[in-house]
This record gives structure tokens, C-alpha cells and sequence, in this order.
């Protein structure tokens, strides 16, 4: 079985010419160091357009957990993409789609200063992140 495009591919009816896919690295140690990277250099990071703008991106900060425990990430306001949470893959998140609008965190990913990194594929104007102590499908 053959898996991958098998067509010649096109973005809003424009066929792509020149163009190569490539892999990208989501091991933990990979999303460790870009993260990393990032919060040890804020003049990259420019606050005043969080908000603002609606494209894909990486969307990368922090947050103290207090009491540390189990909890949920919720993904509503949040458009598609991926979710890691200490450098652990934690999963996609696509709340229009579901099944589901939160993502599981367990106890054991959790510190006391923990650092949330979200690739998100579509775009959003949202610039925070909630977790809040329940699963929600979006259906209740």
C-alpha cells in the first residue's frame, strides 16, 4: 500500500510547482531544545501581535501548576493542531472535529513551572491557554 500524495497538488485551485515536503522532528528532545530556544530569546517572541494576527504558527509559553495533579487541556478557542506539554507529545487537538475538546495531562508530565508548546496548523486569534479538571467532548 502506497501512502503520501499521488496527485499533483494545489492550494486554493493554484497547482504547486517547485515545491518539497519534508519531516518534521517531534521527538521529545527536539521539542525540548525548540522550546528552549525560544523562551531563552524573547526578543523573537512579539507579545504585542499575540491576538492579532489568524495564521499557523508556534505558540510556546509557560505556566506554575499548584497543586500538581492530573488535568485537562482545553482546546476551545484553539483552531487544529498538536499539543506538548514538558517536551511530551500529548496529542492533536481539533475541537470543531473532535471526537474530543480536551487533551488528558497526567500528574507525572507536570511540574511545578512547566512549559506548553502548540503547533498550531490553521491559525487563531487566541493567545492563552486554559486547563480546566474534567474531560469535555464538546457534546454536554
Amino acid at each position: 500500500m502506497e501512502l503520501g500524495l499521488h496527485d499533483k497538488v494545489a492550494l486554493d485551485n493554484t497547482l504547486l510547482q517547485n515545491w518539497y515536503a519534508c519531516g518534521i522532528n517531534l521527538t521529545k528532545a527536539a521539542v525540548d531544545s525548540l522550546a528552549t530556544s525560544f523562551l531563552n530569546n524573547p526578543e523573537v517572541i512579539q507579545p504585542e501581535l499575540a491576538g492579532t494576527l489568524s495564521a499557523p504558527g508556534v505558540y510556546i509559553g509557560q505556566f506554575t501548576a499548584n497543586p500538581i495533579q492530573d488535568t485537562f487541556f482545553n482546546s476551545t478557542g484553539w483552531t487544529k493542531g498538536q499539543l506538548f506539554v514538558n517536551g511530551y507529545n500529548l496529542g492533536r487537538y481539533w475541537p470543531v472535529a473532535g471526537p474530543q475538546t480536551t487533551l488528558y495531562v497526567p500528574k507525572p508530565y507536570i511540574q511545578q513551572t512547566n512549559t506548553i508548546l502548540l503547533i498550531e496548523l490553521v491559525g487563531t486569534t487566541q493567545n492563552t491557554v486554559s486547563f480546566i479538571d474534567m474531560p469535555s467532548t464538546g457534546f454536554e
